[in-house]
């Protein structure tokens, strides 16, 4: 059975051009593999932008990296942590286009989209074409939710975003009024109520800590904690599932959680010692998210119930980062704030954002519902 990626399509809009290529470690396809090497024989490629992971998804989240060779085929990798997100200038100048091929998580803070963003943006400044190669929207099949804001994006998103990276572009192009020649190849025969095509297209992690497609619905729950000194389960096998410290009661947090009645996922009490990130060799305790339904699932509701029951039961040891405010929405919050939380008053806001958002965006949308 052929992959839902166009790959076909991809292969005669690159003949004979010369190339920049924009990908990550979800680049291989049944049928095709790895499509960084292909494109390397399919067209005259001068050059990568090494998105965050690196070019071949070799590094951890966050980790700086200065431009370098690609060892494999001697081309140029520039890194978007060189205080830039795109390729410089001077070497878009010098390609005829820019293949540009991600696999997003549905979520506002997820740095693809960035990149994405200041290669539309510099390819309309220099005139070269952009190729975006699509790929599904995993929670496609959720309305978008949550509080919207600009991160990792010039435009404001919510939190949960059902579109796909190349519906996104033909947004922010129209939006932004640029001059440019934009060409999405889109997934054949993908519905977005569909989700994830499993049967067509095996899910190979977009990153190191999104390993499963569950990783991706998980995130979607629990992403906030990052902002806490609270593990979000890095550094262990559940990346997003698990979630705890050394501080926590994994029996009142589970049981408090368990109270909430959540559609779509249960809790279990669990000790972890993370082999990294917050906590590194230390035995925390808390509780794994399970997964139950897919399509039950409201992930900002789940969001809120996770950090207004840790900042309940902890008071005292909670601490929320600088830029809680700022990716949580609707003002300064504080522990008080969080621990008497009105949910169902902080999700009907989101909802309003999120009507907004799917009201903006439909005329860029390339899938049937």
């Amino acid at each position: 059975m052929p992959s839902s990626i166009d790959s076909d399509g991809l292969r005669g809009s690159v003949r004979g051009k010369r190339l920049g290529v924009a990908v990550t470690p979800a680049m291989w396809t049944p049928g095709v593999g790895c499509l960084l090497d292909q494109l390397v024989e399919w067209g005259d490629v001068r050059g990568f932008l090494g998105l965050e992971h690196g070019l071949r998804g070799e590094l951890q989240a966050g980790v700086t990296f200065d431009n370098y060779t690609d060892s494999r085929t001697g081309l140029p990798v520039f890194s978007i942590y060189d205080d830039r997100h795109s390729f410089p200038i001077h070497f878009l100048a010098s390609v005829d286009a820019v293949v540009f091929h991600a696999q997003d998580i549905s979520h506002r803070a997820y740095s693809y989209k960035q990149a994405l963003a200041h290669v539309l943006e510099d390819c309309a400044a220099t005139g070269t074409e952009l190729i975006v190669l699509d790929r599904p929207a995993p929670l496609g099949h959720l309305p978008p939710a949550g509080i919207a804001a600009r991160q990792y994006f010039p435009l404001s998103l919510p939190m949960v975003i059902p579109l796909t990276l190349g519906e996104l572009a033909l947004w922010l192009r129209d939006v932004r009024g640029l001059d440019i020649n934009l060409n999405v190849l889109p997934v054949r025969e993908w519905r977005r109520q569909d989700g994830w095509p499993g049967h067509r297209l095996p899910w190979i992690p977009p990153s190191p800590n999104i390993p499963t497609l569950d990783s991706v619905y998980a995130y979607a729950c629990t992403w906030m904690v990052q902002s806490t000194n609270v593990s979000e389960g890095r550094g262990t096998c559940r990346p997003f599932e698990y979630i705890g410290a050394p501080f926590v009661n994994a029996q009142a947090l589970t049981d408090a959680l368990s109270r909430h009645a959540l559609s779509g996922v249960a809790f279990r009490e669990i000790c972890f010692a993370p082999t990294f990130g917050k906590f590194a060799g230390d035995v925390c305790a808390g509780c794994q998210m399970v997964l139950l339904d897919r399509r039950a699932l409201d992930p900002v509701r789940v969001t809120c119930a996770v950090l207004k029951e840790l900042a309940r039961l902890h008071p005292d040891e909670l601490t929320l980062d600088k830029g809680f405010d700022r990716r949580m929405g609707l003002g300064c919050w504080t522990r008080e704030r969080l621990a008497t939380m009105d949910v169902d008053a902080y999700l009907e806001r989101s909802r309003d954002d999120g009507g907004q958002f799917a009201e903006e965006t439909r005329p860029h949308r390339l899938y049937d519902e």
